[in-house]
């Protein structure tokens, strides 16, 4: 890449690095901390999107200086520039599939100690019938028809 080519597509690498990085941090926070709304994501969607900035501002730097044959023309500007684009993408799923599994990771915690606690979230879960013999919202066995039910002999 000619002298007079680099700056410009460092720039404009760069430029899209922080932007997706931003959208990404700002969609990470409100994604990990779920329907709920409690805060506590933030601190794990900025380490998730630092090294995002860093994998990526990296593979902008190798790609600006390792490229054979892509110099001296606007259309090996516009190439190298695709490549790039394309590797964000890549490095775009990859952080999001990483906060997917992290957000997975929390559900799963807070639902067992949901249950450890004893405290089951109900709001989601059907209305239950009370059935004759058993208290609570959440019935365990069915009662017996042949003692207890209607039609005893």
């Amino acid at each position: 890449m000619p002298d007079n080519e680099l700056p410009g597509f460092l720039i404009i690498g760069l430029v899209f690095v922080v932007a997706d990085g931003q959208i990404l941090y700002r969609g990470a926070k409100r994604y990990l901390n779920g329907p709920d709304g409690r805060a506590g994501g933030g601190s794990v969607a900025w380490m998730v999107v630092t090294v995002f900035h860093l994998a990526a501002i990296g593979l902008l730097a190798l790609l600006a200086v390792v490229a054979p044959d892509w110099s001296g023309s606007t259309a090996a500007f516009v190439g190298r520039l695709g490549v790039f684009l394309l590797l964000m993408a890549v490095a775009h799923v990859l952080t999001l599939s990483v906060l997917a599994r992290r957000r997975e990771d929390r559900v799963v915690e807070t639902r067992y100690r949901e249950r450890e606690t004893g405290r089951a979230d109900v709001a989601g879960q059907p209305t239950v019938t009370p059935v004759p013999g058993q208290e609570g919202r959440t019935p365990r066995v069915s009662p017996d028809l042949g003692s207890q039910g209607p039609y005893q002999a």
